[in-house]
């Protein structure tokens, strides 16, 4: 077993209000995972580690602004 493979620690998360959540990204194609996720699993963005999340996507859903057309 290599030296880093020591040090992941994987975290399941069961419960579907938790797996199922409507993200919004960013100009920047980032997205935020809901704080109350990272306060519940232990994800700190600002601390020494390195998290790496699996995401699935069912859909996406693209909004035009609401005044486009109406120039």
């Amino acid at each position: 077993m290599a030296m880093d493979e020591q040090n992941i620690i994987e975290k399941k998360i069961n419960r579907d209000s938790e797996r199922n959540q409507i993200l919004e990204l960013d100009t920047r194609g980032r997205v935020t995972i809901p704080s109350s996720l990272r306060s519940r699993y232990g994800i700190d963005p600002e601390d020494d580690k390195e998290y790496w999340i699996e995401l699935s996507i069912d859909s996406i859903e693209v909004r035009e602004p609401a005044n486009r057309g109406d120039e």
